[in-house]
């Protein structure tokens, strides 16, 4: 994933996916007829928070269609408003054939288009060649209809994107006052900040819980992310960060 700040890695990061995308072709020259799909998280939430940069995805992508391979990408964490648009892909300058969402909209599925619909009697265009037995079901339909309707009438995404870019830079602000804490980083409301030391991280999130009354997870080796409600004020924000701000000055 990026190191942050961008402007600081630049050529740090431009050296590893110019690796990362070698390594890639690498793959697909020796496996010329055996790869399928690319399948990607715009930002690898569970291993540490690790975000992929539009350079990276877009060279990846030509990858794909050079060697006539589907691109799919997981947005069940990122997806349905979180990081300030419908979908992440959507910033990053990519045009998915396989989508994967779930979570924020409380009912999962996949959505298929761009080389899918090249393919005649592809399987979201004929009946019964996909099935799920509990897939689908009139409850999930209904349910997921009432979370679009105020994802719309609340503005929703608007406000993640707004939101986020406000927890962004008091993260920054925290950064630059703990010499423990680094790479503030975030798209919408989906941050983070690493600490020093995963010890470290393990304690600041015991005390926030103990002694601020605040869930804060920890991800990776030493990241402390933010996965607020989409829903959250911008006061509830600044009282997660002023409670981290104590933790670690207590802590560190």
């Amino acid at each position: 994933g990026l190191q942050f700040p961008l402007e600081a890695n630049a050529d740090a990061n431009r050296a590893a996916e110019d690796a990362a995308l070698a390594a890639a072709r690498a793959a697909f020259e020796a496996n010329p007829h055996d790869i399928a799909l690319v399948l990607v998280e715009p930002i690898q939430g569970e291993g540490g928070d690790a975000h992929l940069s539009p350079r990276f995805l877009q060279g990846l992508y030509a990858l794909t269609e050079e060697f006539d391979c589907l691109f799919g990408v997981d947005e069940v964490q990122t997806g349905a408003g979180f990081t300030g648009s419908p979908w992440a892909y959507q910033q990053l300058g990519i045009q998915p054939d396989l989508l994967s969402f779930g979570k924020k909209l409380h009912v999962c599925g996949v959505l298929g288009g761009g080389r899918i619909d090249e393919v005649a009697e592809n399987v979201f265009a004929t009946s019964s060649r996909i099935n799920s037995t509990f897939g689908g079901s009139l409850t999930d339909m209904v349910r997921a209809t009432y979370m679009l309707e105020v994802f719309e009438q609340d503005a929703l995404i608007d406000r993640a994107a707004k939101l986020g870019d406000h927890l962004l830079s008091r993260l920054r602000d925290l950064e630059e006052k703990h010499e423990v804490l680094s790479q503030a980083r975030g798209r919408g409301l989906w941050a983070s900040i690493d600490v020093a030391e995963r010890t470290l991280r393990d304690a600041i999130t015991a005390h926030l819980y103990t002694e601020e009354h605040v869930i804060l997870l920890g991800c990776g080796p030493n990241t402390l992310r933010f996965r607020p409600t989409m829903t959250v004020t911008e006061d509830e924000l600044d009282e997660a960060v002023d409670a981290l701000d104590r933790a670690v000055s207590a802590l560190a």
